[in-house]
């Protein structure tokens, strides 16, 4: 799914033009501009009004390039593995969540369950 050009770019970030991102994630243009057509990445706008890249951009190219290259998959399969992948990644946050959430009730449980029994001590 690709991302809108506000995403990843906070704060005016560096962007890269077309010829530089592609060397830096050691692709052809023409492969990039593909990339493009098929709404993998969207370019942003830089300050000159020209497409630019992050480097956030630019390492999402790269790892296109290499399940286009290494596993051969063509661009279609690659958008559903990159959505699969966020989707997973967004999984992995929310379990990440709930384990920060569980072990803060568990200390709390547990701190209420030394009070009762310094409370039950004293009551004997």
């Amino acid at each position: 799914m690709p991302r809108r050009p506000e995403e990843d770019n906070p704060g005016g970030a560096v962007l890269f033009s077309r010829s530089m991102a592609a060397q830096m994630a050691r692709v052809p243009l023409e492969f990039l501009e593909l990339v493009e057509a098929e709404a993998l990445l969207t370019p942003r706008t830089t300050p000159g009004g020209e497409p630019g890249y992050s480097a956030r951009d630019i390492e999402r190219l790269a790892r296109i390039r290499r399940l286009h290259e290494l596993l051969g998959l063509d661009l279609a399969a690659v958008e559903v593995v990159l959505h699969l992948r966020e989707q997973m990644e967004e999984l992995m946050a929310r379990v990440e969540e709930m384990e920060r959430r569980f072990a803060r009730r568990e200390q709390e449980l547990l701190e209420e369950i030394e009070a009762l029994r310094r409370r039950l001590l004293v009551g004997r």
